[in-house]
């Protein structure tokens, strides 16, 4: 018996043992393959360098881009630039398209208008002095990039003025209390202070909410909930108080008003002696009247005189003629002295009423005047 050996044996025992595996290895490659497809594939980086040049300027929109002032008021219209670069900024006023600046440069002869900008700062600010109502628009902060980028501002000078409530002259009896009110309708939110002057001088005034208010004679109230109000108060008015008041407001033009402190009736006394007075106007009005009237009888009289006399000559005898000649005579004579005296009287008249004028109007005053003291 032919003995085989191990090493053959297991040889011929593994590869008959072994075969399922091969036919196993090609259905392994393909899910490897599988598997290898669905795997994600790993996120590739690129790395871009933009340089400086290529990055554009912007604006910073978180400024005030409408702004009202009073006349005369400093105005600043402020433009803030980001990423500059080697751009300028430029203002310009859109009505006529004028350029005001060009980077630090005014090209205006116009020497109110100048741009403020520190040192390596982004802002570039335009300053308009001694703004007047002409100077309203709207104005544009200009880069000159290719296209110009541009940021507009709408610039207001309103000319304000204070109103003093109330008429002009203003009549107080004496012991009465003098209120006046003086306001500011409309401007800017800052609208400063008013200030009261009874002819050239100050009224330093206690307001309402001191602590010794109740015992002062001159009270001030302001108040800024609607524009800006002033409210000047004076207790127990007296003749002394009779002036002219005006109301100064540091941002506005003021306003003034006449005070008439009186004693007694003295309105109804100066209304009775301008009665009067236009009384004798009308009076010399007449008398004018008359006067044009008379004079219009003379002259129809002289023209019709003629006529008679010239019947008299071929209808009367000598005699009678003569009587008819003198009685016409004496007629003319009469008519003209009562003429004369007419227009003598009507001057006499008129001159008087002349003069009856301002006797009247000193008369009131001076009337007025011993009220007062």
């Amino acid at each position: 018996m032919r003995l085989t050996r191990p090493s053959t044996m297991l040889a011929n025992f593994g590869l008959f043992n072994c075969w399922p595996l091969l036919l196993l290895l090609p259905l392994l490659a393909q899910l490897q393959g599988y598997s290898a497809a669905l795997a994600p594939t790993p996120p590739t980086t690129t790395t871009t360098t933009i340089s400086p040049t290529n990055l554009l300027p912007y604006f910073d929109f978180d400024v005030p881009r409408n702004l009202t002032v009073t006349v005369g008021q400093t105005g600043f219209l402020h433009c803030r630039v980001e990423r500059l670069g080697d751009k300028d900024v430029s203002w310009i006023r859109k009505r006529d398209l004028h350029i005001l600046t060009a980077g630090s440069t005014t090209y205006t002869s116009d020497q109110r208008f100048q741009v403020l900008r520190p040192d390596n700062s982004a802002n570039w600010t335009l300053q308009i002095k001694y703004p007047q109502p002409r100077d309203s628009g709207v104005y544009e902060c200009q880069i000159n990039t290719e296209p110009k980028m541009s940021l507009s501002y709408t610039f207001n000078v309103v000319e304000l003025k204070a109103e003093i409530y109330g008429p002009s002259d203003l009549m107080v009896k004496t012991g009465s209390d003098i209120n006046l009110t003086c306001k500011i309708m409309q401007g800017p939110h800052e609208l400063g202070n008013i200030f009261w002057y009874k002819g050239s001088e100050m009224l330093d005034g206690k307001h309402e909410n001191d602590i010794d208010s109740s015992m002062a004679r001159i009270l001030v109230e302001d108040d800024w909930s609607d524009g800006l109000t002033s409210r000047l108060k004076i207790k127990r008015a007296m003749p002394g108080d009779t002036g002219n008041y005006t109301c100064v407001p540091t941002v506005a033009k003021t306003s003034s008003v006449y005070v008439h402190v009186i004693i007694g009736e003295h309105p109804a006394a100066m209304q009775h002696n301008s009665s009067s007075n236009s009384n004798s106007f009308y009076c010399g009005i007449c008398c004018m009247l008359l006067s044009i009237f008379s004079c219009c009888l003379q002259h129809w009289y002289v023209c019709a005189a003629p006529a008679e006399t010239m019947a008299a000559l071929f209808l009367l005898p000598t005699k009678e003629l003569s009587q008819a000649a003198t009685a016409t005579t004496t007629a003319t004579t009469a008519t003209t002295a009562a003429t004369v005296a007419a227009a003598a009287v009507t001057a006499v008249t008129a001159t008087a009423t002349l003069k009856a004028r301002p006797r009247r109007r000193s008369t009131s005053s001076s009337s007025q005047q011993s009220g007062l003291r």
